[in-house]
C-alpha cells in the first residue's frame, strides 16, 4: 500500500472564479468584443453579425500541476479554489491569487492571469511563482477555449502537422487533434478555423520556442470546437508568454501572415546558398543497408551519378554510407573498408562534384545505438532519461528476418553530444561532401530530459540546445566553406533560423488526403525542401505536385530491388522485397518504367528551370489572389524578385482525361503560356490528363 501510495499521481487543477458579482466588463478590437459578465462567462464576438463565437468560462480557464521537487513523479492537488480576485481597467482583466494550498497548507504559489489587447488580438498571459522548498510548477493548461463557433459545418480547419492540413468542414476533421511543437507534427505554435471571409487564429508567441502542445476537439453533436494550449514547465517561477486569440477578416492567408509578422520581429530565416535554391534536387541512395547489405560501393557512386543526371537531379544524399551502415553503430560514422575505404570515399565524391553533382553525407542528430562503445563509455553524459531515471529508448527494424537495433535517444543539451556532432560535420567537410544531414532533429519533439548532467535543468526539454547545435555547426563550417550546407530532415520553426535545406518528411510533402503544403510554404516561401518520395522513380503525379508546391524533387533508391530497377529496368514485384519492412510502392513503379519516369521529370526540371525565376527564385503566394474555376483543376503562384510579374501553375490532377478551366488574377495582365511539351498553348485551352501549364502575368500600372 505504501508503495501504491508513493506512485498515485494526483492532478493539480487551480481554477479562477469571482470572488464578487461584477458587472459586465468590455474590451474590443477591430472586429470582436470581448465581455465578461457577472456569472463568470467570457464570450469573445465578431462584430459583424453571425461571424464567430467564443465562449470561456472563468473557472475552467487555466489548470496548474506542481510535482514534488524531491519525486518528480508524485503530483499533488490545491484544495483552495476560492483564492482567485478579479481586477479590470480599460483594456485588461486581471485575476489574481496569494497563498494557494494545499489541504490547509500554504505552498506560496502566487498567481495571475490577464487577458488584454494587443496587436489587434487577445493576448492570455501572466506569471506564476512557487517559493516553496518542496513544490515546483510542473506545467500549466491556459488559455482552455470551452467552445469555438466559425461558420458551422462551413468551418475550414488549418492545421500545421508537416507542411501542412486542410480539413474543409468539422466532420472531415474528426474528434480530436493535437500539435506538439516543436516537431514535425508541430511545425507551427498555432491553428486558424476559417468560413468565407472570416476566421480566428489561435496561437503561442514564444521566443523562446519551447515545448508547447496545443489540441483542438470537436464538440459531440455540433459543429462548434474546444481547444486547450498545455505548457510544461518544471520551474519555480514561470513568465508566461503570450497566447494569441485573433479573430480577423479576410482568408487563412491573413493568419498566417500575422504570425510570420511576430516571427520576424524575434528571428531571422536561414539564407541557403545559391547552389540550394538552383538545386533541382536529390537521388537518395543508402549504399549499405542496416543487414550489412552492400548495395552501392563507393566506386558505384558514378553509377549513382548517371541515374541522377538521367533524371536531371543535381545532388545525392549518401545514407548508409558509413561502416554499420544504414540505422546501425550511431554515431559511430566511419568510411568503410568494405566499400572501398576513405581514400576510395573521397575519389568518388570529387569525381561527383566535377560532374556538377552535389554531395551530402547522412548523420543522425538523436541516436545512439547500444552495441557500441560510444554508449558504454559516454552514454550517461549523452543520453535522455526520463522522471524515472531510465534513459528513452528506441528500436528500428528494417529486415524482418533480423533482430532490432536498440537505440537510446541522445540529448543536445549534452555538450558532449553536441561535440559529437559538430566531429562529424567536420568529417563530411573533410572527405570533401557539400553537406551533412542530421536525422531527426526537425522531426522529434523535444522530449522533457531529467538528466543532471546537461547544460539544462532537468525536466527541461532540449529544443533551445537543438538550435545551438546547428548554430554552432553551421557558423563554424561555413567560415571554413562558405557553400557546405546543414540539413535536417522535416522542419519546424525552431530550427528553420539555421537550417540551409531540407530533407521532406511528414503530412503534405507528397499527395495525401488533407494535404496542405500551402500552410507551410506560404508562411515561409523561402523555405528550401524536398517533396518525400520512398521510391526509386517519380510518377506523374508526384513530379507535378513537386512543381506546384515548389518542392525540389526526390528519387530513392533504399534496397537491393530498387538497385535493379535503376541500373536494369527490372520491374520488381512483391517477392522482391520479401524481407524488408517499409518496400517502395510497387503499384507505382509498375504505372510506369523508370526510363518513362527518367524523361518526364528530366523535361518537368528544364521546364521549372526555364521559368526559373517565378519557380525557383520566385516567392510562392499559393492561391493568394487567384481565382480559378473547373473540375480536377488546381492553381498556385509565384511571383518574381521585383513582384511586377505573377507566374500561375495550372494542374489538371485528373490522370485519364482532359479538362477545361477559367483562370483570372485581378490587377494583372495576361502575357503567354507555356507547358513543358508545347510552348505555343493558349491561356485557357483545354489540359492534357495530369499535365501542368505555366501561365505569365504582368502587374497593371
Amino acid at each position: 500500500m505504501k508503495l501504491l501510495n508513493f506512485f498515485l499521481i494526483l492532478f493539480f487543477l487551480v481554477t479562477g472564479i469571482h470572488s464578487q458579482s461584477t458587472d459586465k466588463f468590455q474590451m474590443e478590437t477591430s472586429v470582436a468584443t470581448l465581455e465578461l459578465n457577472d456569472e463568470g462567462e467570457i464570450l469573445i464576438t465578431s462584430k459583424a453579425e453571425d461571424e464567430a463565437k467564443i465562449g470561456l468560462r472563468v473557472n475552467e480557464l487555466w489548470d496548474i500541476t506542481l510535482v514534488n521537487k524531491h519525486n518528480l513523479r508524485k503530483e499533488r492537488a490545491l484544495t483552495d479554489i476560492s483564492a482567485f480576485r478579479t481586477e479590470t481597467s480599460p483594456q485588461k482583466l486581471r485575476f489574481y491569487a496569494k497563498e494557494l494550498y494545499i489541504d490547509d497548507i500554504s505552498t506560496t504559489v502566487n498567481a495571475e492571469f490577464t487577458i488584454e489587447v494587443k496587436n489587434d488580438s487577445f493576448l492570455f498571459s501572466g506569471n506564476i511563482s512557487c517559493t516553496t522548498g518542496e513544490w515546483i510548477i510542473k506545467s500549466l493548461d491556459y488559455p482552455r477555449l470551452s467552445k469555438m463557433e466559425v461558420g458551422k459545418e462551413n468551418t475550414k480547419i488549418y492545421w500545421p502537422d508537416g507542411l501542412g492540413q486542410l480539413f474543409n468542414s468539422p466532420t472531415e476533421f474528426g474528434t480530436k487533434k493535437s500539435l506538439d511543437y516543436p516537431s514535425g507534427w508541430g511545425t507551427m505554435p498555432w491553428f486558424t478555423l476559417n468560413s468565407g471571409n472570416y476566421g480566428v487564429y489561435v496561437g503561442v508567441h514564444n521566443p523562446l520556442q519551447h515545448n508547447a502542445n496545443i489540441t483542438l476537439g470537436a464538440m459531440d453533436g455540433t459543429f462548434d470546437f474546444i481547444s486547450n494550449i498545455h505548457t510544461p514547465i518544471y520551474e519555480a517561477d514561470y513568465t508566461m508568454p503570450e497566447f494569441v486569440v485573433k479573430p480577423y477578416k479576410g482568408t487563412w492567408h491573413h493568419a498566417a501572415k500575422y504570425y510570420r509578422s511576430w516571427y520576424n520581429e524575434n528571428f531571422k530565416i536561414a539564407s541557403s546558398p545559391d547552389w540550394v535554391i538552383n538545386d533541382t534536387g536529390w537521388l537518395l541512395a543508402i549504399l549499405k543497408q542496416q543487414n550489412g547489405n552492400v548495395m552501392w560501393p563507393y566506386r558505384d557512386i558514378d553509377q549513382l551519378c548517371d541515374i541522377a543526371k538521367k533524371f536531371n537531379l543535381t545532388t545525392i544524399g549518401l545514407f548508409g554510407w558509413a561502416v554499420g551502415g544504414h540505422d546501425h553503430l550511431y554515431p559511430n560514422y566511419l568510411p568503410d573498408p568494405l566499400m572501398g575505404g576513405e581514400k576510395e570515399l573521397k575519389d568518388a565524391i570529387k569525381r561527383a562534384q566535377d560532374r556538377g553533382i552535389k554531395i551530402i553525407l547522412y548523420a543522425n542528430g538523436k541516436l545512439i545505438d547500444t552495441s557500441t562503445d560510444y554508449y558504454r563509455y559516454r552514454g550517461m553524459e549523452t543520453m535522455m532519461f526520463g522522471n524515472d531515471k531510465k534513459p528513452r529508448m528506441d528500436f528500428y527494424v528494417k529486415h524482418n528476418n533480423k533482430s532490432p537495433e536498440i537505440f537510446c535517444w541522445a540529448c543536445t543539451g549534452s555538450g558532449y553530444w553536441r561535440k559529437t556532432m559538430h566531429d562529424l560535420a567536420l568529417q563530411a567537410n573533410s572527405l570533401g561532401a557539400d553537406g551533412i544531414l542530421f536525422d531527426q532533429l526537425g522531426v522529434l519533439r523535444p522530449e522533457l530530459c531529467y538528466s543532471t548532467y546537461h547544460d539544462h535543468k532537468p525536466g527541461h526539454g532540449d529544443s533551445k540546445y537543438r538550435l545551438q547545435l546547428i548554430r554552432e555547426i553551421r557558423e563554424d563550417l561555413k567560415e571554413k566553406n562558405s557553400n557546405f550546407v546543414v540539413m535536417t530532415e522535416a522542419s519546424n520553426t525552431s530550427v528553420l533560423q539555421e537550417i540551409d535545406y531540407t530533407h521532406g518528411w511528414g503530412k503534405a510533402y507528397a499527395p495525401s488526403d488533407n494535404a496542405f503544403p500551402d500552410l507551410y510554404k506560404y508562411t515561409f516561401p523561402e523555405f528550401m525542401t524536398t517533396q518525400r518520395n520512398g521510391n526509386p522513380l517519380l510518377t506523374k503525379t508526384d513530379a507535378n505536385f513537386a512543381l506546384l508546391y515548389g518542392l525540389k524533387y526526390e528519387v530513392e533508391t533504399r534496397y537491393t530491388a530498387d538497385v535493379e530497377y535503376l541500373l536494369k529496368g527490372k520491374t520488381p514485384d512483391a517477392d522482391s522485397y520479401w524481407n524488408v519492412n517499409y518496400p517502395p510502392d510497387i503499384n507505382k513503379m509498375k504505372s510506369l518504367t523508370m526510363e518513362e519516369s527518367a524523361k518526364y521529370v528530366h523535361s518537368l526540371i528544364d521546364f521549372e528551370n526555364t521559368h526559373g525565376n517565378f519557380l525557383k527564385r520566385g516567392k510562392f503566394i499559393s492561391d493568394e489572389g487567384i481565382t480559378i474555376t473547373g473540375k480536377d483543376v488546381i492553381a498556385r503562384g509565384f511571383t518574381n524578385d521585383n513582384d511586377d510579374e505573377m507566374g500561375v501553375v495550372v494542374w489538371n490532377q485528373n490522370e485519364t482525361e482532359e479538362r477545361s478551366f477559367k483562370l483570372s488574377v485581378p490587377d494583372y495582365k495576361y502575357i503567354r503560356a507555356d507547358d513543358p511539351l508545347n510552348q505555343n498553348v493558349r491561356q485557357n485551352s483545354l489540359l492534357a490528363p495530369n499535365s501542368i501549364r505555366f501561365l505569365l502575368f504582368k502587374k497593371i500600372n
